[in-house]
C-alpha cells in the first residue's frame, strides 16, 4: 500500500483511505454498506477457519475508469488475514460518473443502490452497468452500497468450503 494507492484515493476524494489512516485499523469500519461488511466479515470467517487462500475479483471504479482488480486473502497465525490487492485492467468509461455515497441507505429522489463488488447500478429492478445509464448526469447520483445476487453467488463460490 502507498504510493499509487494514496494517490487513486487523493484524486477520488477519498482522504480517509490512505495508508496513514487505514492501515493498522478495523478493516470492517472503511466498509461502506451493511451488506458488503456482513459479506466481508463471512469472507474474513471463512479463510481464517479454514486457513486456506481465497482469490475474489472485484471492482474499484473512478468516476472515469472501470478498474478490474482481485483480492487475494491468506490466513496469518494468530487469526489474522493477509490481504493483497491487485489491478488486472483499467478501462475508460465513455463518460464521467458523479457518484456520491449516501449514508441514510434508503433510496429517495436519483438514489440508487450500488454493489460495492461489481459497481453495477439497481436501476428499473435490474443490476446495470454504470456506462449504461441513458445520459451522462450533470449532477452526482446519490448511491447507497450493497451486494447483488450474482457477486454473492460468486464469493460463495470462491470461497474455501
Amino acid at each position: 500500500m502507498g504510493g499509487a494507492w494514496d494517490a487513486f484515493a487523493l484524486d477520488n476524494d477519498g482522504a480517509a483511505a490512505t495508508v496513514a489512516r487505514v492501515l493498522g485499523t478495523d478493516l470492517l469500519v472503511h466498509v461502506t454498506g451493511d451488506q458488503t461488511r456482513s459479506l466481508l466479515d463471512t469472507v474474513l470467517w471463512r479463510v481464517r477457519r479454514k486457513e486456506r487462500e481465497a482469490i475474489l475479483p472485484f471492482r474499484c471504479d473512478s468516476p472515469d475508469r472501470e478498474r478490474h482488480m482481485e483480492m487475494t486473502l491468506r490466513a496469518e497465525p494468530g487469526q489474522g488475514v493477509l490481504l493483497a490487492y491487485r489491478m488486472l485492467r483499467s478501462v475508460p468509461l465513455p463518460f464521467a460518473l458523479p457518484l456520491n455515497f449516501s449514508a441514510t441507505g434508503l433510496p429517495r429522489g436519483r438514489m440508487l443502490f450500488r454493489c460495492s463488488t461489481c459497481n453495477r447500478l439497481l436501476r428499473d429492478g435490474l443490476w446495470r452497468e454504470p456506462a449504461s445509464l441513458d445520459e451522462q448526469p450533470t449532477v452526482p447520483i446519490a448511491v447507497s452500497y450493497g451486494v447483488c445476487a450474482d457477486c454473492r453467488a460468486t464469493v460463495e463460490r470462491l470461497l474455501p468450503e
